[in-house]
Formats: C-alpha cells, sequence, structure tokens
C-alpha cells in the first residue's frame, strides 16, 4: 500500500513537473506615481491628474496622486479649484509615466485668477 502511494505521488510529481503549472503567472503592469512640488501656497488648491483622482493640497511642499498610472500611461496634472486669492499654475504636469514622476510643479501666486467675461451681444 504504502509503495502504491509513492508511485501516485512520484507520478503526480512527475506530470506536474513535466506541464508545469498551467503556464507562467501573469504579472501585474508596472506602475508609477504622479507628485510633485507645491510652492507659495497660502489656501487650498485642487489638483487633478488625467480629470480624476482629486487631491486638495493645503501647504506648500510635496504631493503626490493616490492613484498610480500604468507604465506607458499618459498623465495631466491641472488644477481643479484655485486657493482663494491666489492663481496656482502647473508646469511640468503632463507627460508619459516611464517612472516615478517626481518634477510637476505648482506655483501659487498672490491674486486672484482673472475672471471671465461674457461677449457683447
Amino acid at each position: 500500500m504504502k509503495s502504491r502511494m509513492f508511485t501516485l505521488m512520484a507520478m503526480a510529481s512527475l506530470l506536474f513537473s513535466v506541464l508545469g503549472s498551467g503556464g507562467t503567472t501573469p504579472q501585474a503592469p508596472t506602475t508609477y506615481t504622479i507628485g510633485g512640488m507645491v510652492t507659495g501656497l497660502s489656501g487650498t488648491v485642487v489638483l487633478q491628474n488625467n480629470g480624476g483622482n482629486n487631491l486638495a493640497v493645503s501647504a506648500t511642499g510635496s504631493f503626490k496622486f493616490t492613484t498610480a498610472v500604468a507604465s506607458g500611461s499618459t498623465y495631466n496634472v491641472t488644477v481643479q479649484t484655485q486657493p482663494s486669492n491666489q492663481t496656482c499654475t502647473v508646469t511640468n504636469g503632463g507627460g508619459t509615466a516611464s517612472a516615478n514622476v517626481t518634477n510637476v510643479q505648482v506655483i501659487c501666486r498672490a491674486g486672484a485668477q482673472p475672471q471671465q467675461q461674457n461677449p457683447p451681444k
């Protein structure tokens, strides 16, 4: 009985080694974080990446979006909501992710964003 069990185990092991486990396990796609530095901020600015993943930033310093992007995907950092009495602009805010992005700059300055005026009718 023991020899029969050993034979079955040996055959199963051999079969598994020949056939493998059904292929290689797919690896999760490589993802990269998007972030940078906010300077001059004296309120709260809301940033977006690719039109979503809203990130409220309330202090000068570094920031990083909570959702990473897949390798080779584009990113586009914009200001969704300006702080009161300040205008923030984004530089280095777009590109294709091939590594963690840390060079997005959000520069905030005193002065409200100009109001859009309706064109004359």
